[in-house]
This record gives structure tokens, sequence and C-alpha cells, in this order.
């Protein structure tokens, strides 16, 4: 099952967002502030069960800058999604969603209050007087196919099933952070993926027991050196003393309780290359640490598929890039390609967009009167399929930087890309990257599909230029 459609209006920076996801891997681009994260974010509202509850309640931060919270209004997010035809577990997720045979849809709705529409619908609230504390959220499923999620009103009741947490809990979001702390995330029971794989291996008893054996003769060889024997008596008594006779409790020196779960949690991934061996990842670096964490996570996965208890999975990734060289950004790519898991990915790096198919990638940008567009950039009528592969083959990390820039400048080859900014800073005095503007060298003469795909794109733009 996969994530087929996004829908989002009036949430944080989108008045209104409608985008179709088209492949296992979406990765989505654009400028600061465009709202990728709240994509990430919206996707989360609606499918993870893990997010508490008190982020679904938005703040007025959340709420599109345009929208007036006095007059009774509404957020909503909604995901389409298709591909868990025959697959039992995900059947009977979406069973109560299903729009049409192999789609299904969930939304989430943040509007006032049914005791609220109520008393407006009787007259007995004024409209322009409502305020936060008037309105809740919801998720439901399914509803009319022939209500477009675009078209569902604020007031528009009973469409739809009730959705509840205890529905998702057998379908997983995966949801990595830009700036994540590898280290405490593997060490955080409630969310390492380390220990999700070692109970998906399902450790029978008689092994179970034999590693409690192991640890328990471990504590009782420590407790018996002279030394620990010592020390432990002696914060003993000092916590006798000090809690005094109505609270006392024992202490001892230990490496752990004797049960697995403390076993589990407190294997470590000990790691060696050619200078150092069996470290600990606090001694790695932020990437490779990364890279060791989205590892364990995709074969966390893959096993969780293979023990057919699943009823879906979805990672979410915000810039995967993030302290990675640029040869593990396309090796990370190419692994996260293949794993068989949809994966949406937010991105600044033109090494990741070079390795993944124009299909896959959706453009945020933003407009000068402030909102955002958004686009699928494959869905270009101007181009043929031919044209499309030919933009793909020649897309690499230096080309693809077409993609971010606002304005773009095609050149013939390198000469003209290296003399053209250096003319300019010196007859007008100004860079062109700080203009926004990039100079893009095709190596050849064939500008016309590079010129069809940025004027798709800046039509969504305006003051988007193009030159060549």
């Amino acid at each position: 099952m996969r994530v087929t459609r996004i829908v989002i209006q009036n949430f944080r920076t989108f008045a209104s967002l409608d985008v179709n996801v088209a492949d296992d891997l979406c990765c989505i681009i654009g400028e600061n502030n465009t709202g990728k994260t709240a994509i990430l974010r919206a996707i989360q509202i609606c499918l993870d069960n893990m997010l508490p509850s008190n982020l679904r309640t938005l703040m007025r931060e959340d709420i599109h800058s345009a929208i007036d919270i006095a007059e009774p209004s509404q957020v909503l997010i909604g995901i389409e999604l298709t591909g868990f035809e025959g697959r039992v577990n995900e059947e009977a997720l979406v069973s109560t969603w299903k729009t049409a045979a192999d789609r299904a849809r969930i939304f989430y709705r943040f509007r006032p209050r049914p005791a609220v529409r109520e008393q407006l619908a009787s007259d007995d609230i004024a409209p322009g007087t409502l305020t936060l504390e008037d309105y809740q959220w919801e998720i439901r499923g399914g509803g009319d196919p022939a209500i477009d999620l675009t078209d569902i009103a604020w007031d528009d009741d009973g469409i739809g099933e009730s959705v509840r947490f205890a529905d998702l809990q057998s379908y997983l979001l995966a949801h990595l952070p830009a700036l994540r702390d590898v280290e405490n995330d593997l060490r955080n029971p409630r969310q390492s993926p380390l220990i999700r794989l070692i109970e998906a291996f399902e450790i029978d008893a008689t092994e179970q027991d034999a590693l409690i054996a192991v640890l328990d003769q471990a504590n009782q060889e420590i407790a018996n050196s002279a030394t620990i024997a010592e020390i432990a008596r002696a914060i003993d008594a000092k916590f006798k003393e000090v809690s005094g006779p109505a609270f006392e409790m024992d202490a001892a020196l230990g490496l752990s309780a004797a049960t697995f779960r403390a076993i589990i949690r407190n294997l470590k991934i000990i790691l060696s290359d050619l200078s150092l061996t069996s470290f600990e990842p606090g001694r790695n670096g932020l990437g490779m640490n990364n890279i060791l964490y989205i590892a364990i996570l995709m074969e966390y996965l893959q096993r969780r598929i293979a023990l057919d208890r699943s009823a879906g999975q979805l990672i979410l990734i915000e810039e995967p890039e993030a302290h990675l060289h640029p040869q593990l950004q396309f090796s990370l790519i190419a692994a996260l390609r293949a794993i068989g898991v949809q994966t949406i990915l937010t991105s600044h790096s033109t090494q990741v967009t070079s390795q993944i198919p124009l299909s896959s990638i959706v453009s945020l940008t933003k407009r000068e009167d402030a909102t955002i567009a958004a686009g699928n950039l494959a869905l270009n009528a101007a181009l043929t399929a031919p044209e499309t592969a030919d933009l793909e083959r020649y897309l690499d990390a230096t080309k693809s930087a077409l993609l971010y820039a606002r304005k773009v400048m095609l050149v013939e080859g390198p000469a003209e890309m290296f003399l053209i900014p250096a003319l300019i800073e010196q007859v007008y005095g100004v860079k062109l990257e700080r203009l926004g503007i990039s100079v893009i060298a095709i190596h050849g003469v064939h500008f016309d599909v590079y010129r069809r795909q940025i004027s798709k794109s800046c039509e969504r733009v305006q003051g988007g230029a193009i030159a060549s």
C-alpha cells in the first residue's frame, strides 16, 4: 500500500495543495520556508498513530495566515492510498476507507466543534466571534467518492467513517527529522529500530533463558568481587542512613536485572574500520550514524513485511543528505529505491535529485505574493516521453540545479558558464547567484527540452525568467 495523493487546505504555508505521488520514492524539493516539512507533518497527522494527540490540536501558527478563525472555517488534510488489493492485512486496515477498487482515503479536519456548528446553524452564535477553543480535530476515512477531498466544506457532515488510533497500530510510519540524534534514538527503547529488529527475530524461550543465565552469572561474579562488594555495602549503608528507617531500601551493584528485556535494551552496535576496532556509534561521525540508523530501519521493515503482520509502512525522511559525502548520498538513494517500502523525503541536494526520476519529484515554489505553488515535474504536457527521458539522462548533479533555481540562464558549454557570471559581475557589480539566477551549461544546443521544462516550472512563479 502506498500514498498516491496528498491534499492540504489551510495548513501552515498552504492555502491549497494537491499533488500526486507517482512512485515508491518521492522527493519534495523547494526553497526554504516553502512547506516541505509541513507536508511531512501533514502526512503524520493522518497516518502516524505514534504522533501525540496534542500535536493534532492546531495552534494559530498551524493555520494559514489568510484564514480568520473567528469565521467558521477548516483545515483539511487528505491522503489517498492504493496498492492494497490482495494484501489481507492492508485490506482489513482500509476496509472502511475505500472509495473504489484498490483506492482508499483518510482525511483530517480541524473545524468548529459539533455543538458550535449547531449553534451557528441556529444563529445562537454569530459568525466572526469564534476562537481557537471552538475548534476540534477529527479523522475519518472513505466517504462518497463523488465528493472530492477538495470539495469538502467546513460544515459538511456525515462524510466517511470515524478512524480510531487502534486501527492504525498495524501501520508503521517512520519519521526521521532533519536534526536527529541517532545515538540517543538507538538507545531509546520506544523508538529504537535496533530493539524493534531484535524483537522481530522472535528469539525463542530456550535461547532467551540461556542468555538470561549468562547475564545472571555475570552479575553474581561482579557482585562477589571484593571491591565491588565493599562499594555496594557503602552505598547501601549511606542510602539507608539518608532515607531513614521508614523509607529504607536495599541497594546493590550489578550489570542489570537478569531479564531478556534488559538484555536487548542494553545491546549496543559495535563498529570497526581501518583505524579503529570495536567502538560505539558515539565515536562515529554524524553522517555514518545516519546511514547506520537507516540501514537498521530498512532491515526491520523488510523483516516486518516477511512476518506478514504488517498493514503497511511508510518512511518520511527530512534532508537525507545531511552530513553525507556525495557518494554516500548516491548509495543511500539507491538503497531507498530498492527497499520496496515507500519513502517520501525532502531535499536540497542536487546529488539526490540527480538520482530520482522526474516523475518522483514534487517541486514547491514561493510566488511573489508569498503563496506556495506546487507541482509534479513530470506532469508537463509540453514534453514528450522521449524528451522527459532525455532530461533525466542529462540532469546530473550539476545540471539538476535548475530544478531548485528561481531563475535560470541556459548556456551552451563551460566557457559561457564561467565567463558570463564574471562579465556580469565586472560590468554590473552583481553576482548572479545572489539574485537567484543559476547559470546551467547543457553542453550542446538542444535548449528546447530544457526550456520547456523550466517554462512549466516558471508558469507557477510570477517573475520567473529564462534566458538562453
